[in-house]
């Protein structure tokens, strides 16, 4: 039987940087109504490089290629620039780096052709994408690549989609830090990452 998953390939924080991520989502949680809370055993504190869908069958091969990256990559110190709100949605907005778009490259080229088809929710975004967006779908099945990438952390969302007072929560810049290891996670609804399949210490040949 063939059988594939939603997968995503991350960049983890600190363990105080997730503490604190996981804090305010949970904080979020008991003022509003959310579809998932982030928690120490998932779903879990993450920044997207590269979502897409990946067969069973080439799981392990996709551990030896971000392996290889992960060895070669420093850790990352990213600065979190403000709070972003989209379709219920909660995150925190990093500011783009060099050495993030880097690896970002670097893990698309190499997993993209592993990609079995692409995640539900990517295929609903493709039949309304036009131009440079329709292209970025196409070829890798994921938008947020390349200029369209938006690195963020999401600590939530409501179930409701409606905007919150963000100036009732921290400075967001109280998130920015350090980011040290390079994931791979089964993704389940509203893009959570709620299995761990495999993770790399940064720059640790």
């Amino acid at each position: 039987m063939h059988s594939s998953l939603a997968c995503d390939v991350v960049i983890l924080p600190s363990d105080e940087l997730a503490e604190s991520a996981i804090a305010l989502s949970e904080q979020i949680g008991r003022q509003h109504n959310t579809f998932f809370q982030l928690a120490k055993n998932g779903p879990f504190a993450h920044a997207s490089l590269y979502m897409t869908q990946l067969s069973v069958a080439s799981l392990d091969e996709a551990r030896e290629i971000l392996a290889r990256i992960a060895a070669t990559t420093p850790a990352l110190d990213l600065f979190a620039k403000g709070y972003h709100q989209s379709r219920g949605y909660i995150d925190v907005s990093y500011e783009r780096i060099n050495a993030l778009d880097q690896l970002q490259l670097a893990v698309v080229e190499a997993i993209n052709p592993l990609r079995d088809g692409m995640p539900h929710g990517e295929q609903k975004h493709l039949e309304d994408a036009t131009g440079s967006l329709r292209d970025t779908l196409q070829k890798y099945g994921y938008r947020g690549i390349g200029e369209f990438f938006r690195p963020h952390l999401t600590l939530a969302r409501l179930t409701d989609h409606a905007p919150i007072d963000v100036s009732d929560l921290p400075e967001p810049t109280g998130f920015s830090g350090a980011f040290t290891k390079l994931g791979l996670f089964e993704i389940g609804r509203h893009g959570a990452c709620v299995r761990k399949i495999a993770e790399f210490e940064l720059g640790k040949e």
